[in-house]
């Protein structure tokens, strides 16, 4: 049992880490959100920038609410929110699933291992594309 609960431990190490980002970069976008309030009351959008600062509020709340509950709390909730609402538990879990393949996508590296360079310009090509040996002109990210 002593090996079950090192690795249990170290889950959960893992797992706090990442919802600690998490809050954080909830926290930076709430912020980001908030201040373009200034700018639209400053183009007469009042109406606009109460919703985007309910929006930033709504934000800083989640970021809280998630920074002050601990991972069996998450998980506990999570399970709860999936017994009440199926459809909707599994819609998000199907719309974050995209968005995560989305960014892994998106970065530098695909699934087949083709990588991708750089030219002059840093218009971004597939390996495949290039002709002849690799070059110290280009880098492969």
């Amino acid at each position: 049992m002593d090996l079950i609960d090192n690795v249990k431990q170290r889950a959960t190490a893992q797992l706090d880490s990442q919802k600690g980002r998490a809050t954080d970069s909830i926290s930076t976008i709430a912020n980001a959100v908030r201040g373009t309030t200034s700018q639209l009351r400053n183009e007469q959008h009042d109406v606009l920038a109460q919703y985007v600062e309910k929006a930033a509020d709504q934000l800083e709340r989640f970021s809280a609410n998630l920074r002050d509950k601990d991972m069996t709390e998450l998980l506990d909730g999570a399970r709860s929110f999936a017994r009440r609402q199926p459809a909707l538990f599994v819609g998000g879990s199907l719309v974050a699933g995209l968005l995560a393949a989305r960014f892994l996508k998106s970065s530098g590296q695909r699934d087949n291992g083709e990588h991708y360079r750089t030219d002059r310009i840093g218009r971004a090509s597939s390996e495949s594309e290039w002709t002849g040996a690799p070059s110290a002109r280009t880098e492969t990210w």
